[in-house]
């Protein structure tokens, strides 16, 4: 592999965690990136789109003046849009080219959205694919969403971008399945869709057979505050610790020391926080969702949940608590099976190629 170093434009959220993988991923491999936001006030390593003083939202429906002047300043190769409606249609506005997107959910205008703007958000949806040159989509479910807004199947590169699997790598000494070692964890982010509030309750109900276990909820959010009273009240406050948000060493670190990751969102594409889990050997159990499917198989390398309800979550997770060998064998499995598959330098590479013959 190999050819030109690329200039690349990306438009972004510099501090989301997947913004900061991929383009950490595309500079490791010699790419020359300049990263613009309209989250950016000129503090952080990002150059401002817009005006600075308005509201983000804002930034994003009038910011394509500014976004022409950098394409001038900079001259890319490359323009990467990513996320659909925000920062796809800006880049899609500016008429530049080759343009590269990136939908981060199968839920292209997502459900979360309010409704009186989703009418909108579906014309950007459309405008914005009709104009990109190359769509990226994490998993099957995701490139199945950008079909239904009038994508091409040849314009659509179905591959995850990876994860850093030097950074997210099983623990040196053999971890220990013993009942009373019990460590759950959750890496996803403090909002609604996250269900997190189920998983409080539902370890609640696991307490009960397994009274040593604790659960690790790291990440930050709105609901913070809620979920911290949540766990006081069902008498979970020494057992469940919150962390905040943290980089991505320390998230590594959490991972080599627990036995199963918990998640539950029911929308969304092949999760990084779920392939970093599953590359430090954790075992994941996750919500029934064709993204997950794609990963896991249930009882062969995980746990597909079919209910979030406490008690059937609680059992479901126990019964391969108390499994030993499977999750050995789990944790073997899905190690190999990231490196294989998910490892971000070669997959960032395969990306390059691609970028290539647009030029």
């Amino acid at each position: 592999m190999g050819g030109k170093n690329l200039r690349i434009l990306f438009l972004g959220e510099p501090k989301s965690a997947n913004t900061q993988s991929w383009i950490t991923g595309l500079r490791n491999a010699g790419c020359e990136l300049m990263l613009a936001s309209a989250r950016s006030d000129g503090s952080d390593e990002a150059v401002p789109i817009g005006n600075p003083y308005l509201p983000p939202r804002l930034r994003l429906l009038f910011g394509v003046h500014s976004v022409k002047k950098i394409i001038s300043s900079f001259r890319p190769d490359i323009l990467i849009a990513y996320r659909v409606t925000s920062y796809g249609y800006l880049a899609a506005q500016s008429g530049f080219q080759p343009l590269v997107m990136a939908a981060q959910n199968e839920k292209i205008v997502s459900d979360f959205s309010p409704k009186i703007l989703r009418p909108l958000l579906s014309h950007f949806a459309s405008k914005a694919i009709s104009r990109a040159t190359l769509l990226h989509a994490w998993s099957e479910n995701v490139a199945s969403g950008l079909l239904h807004f009038g994508a091409r199947p040849e314009q659509i590169l179905t591959m995850h971008r990876g994860i850093d699997t030097e950074t997210f790598s099983p623990p040196v000494h053999e971890r220990d399945f013993s009942p009373d070692k019990i460590r759950i964890i959750s890496t996803r982010s403090l909002y609604p869709q996250y269900k997190l509030d189920k998983l409080l309750y539902s370890f609640a109900v696991l307490k009960k057979d397994f009274e040593k276990a604790s659960l690790t909820i790291a990440g930050d959010g709105p609901l913070l505050e809620d979920l911290r009273n949540l766990a006081s009240s069902l008498g979970l406050k020494e057992s469940v610790s919150f962390t905040g948000k943290l980089p991505p060493a320390k998230i590594s670190e959490l991972l080599k020391q627990s036995t199963a990751y918990v998640s539950l969102i029911e929308t969304e594409g092949l999760s990084s926080s779920l392939l970093e889990a599953c590359s430090c050997g954790v075992l994941p159990a996750v919500a029934d969702i064709q993204a997950s499917r794609e990963l896991v198989q249930d009882q062969k390398n995980g746990i597909i949940l079919k209910s979030d309800d406490p008690q059937r979550l609680a059992s479901a997770l126990g019964a391969a608590l108390r499994n030993r060998s499977f999750m050995a064998d789990a944790s073997a499995y899905n190690t190999r099976l990231i490196r294989e598959k998910y490892d971000r330098s070669r997959n960032i590479e395969i990306f390059l190629e691609n970028y290539r013959k647009l030029l």
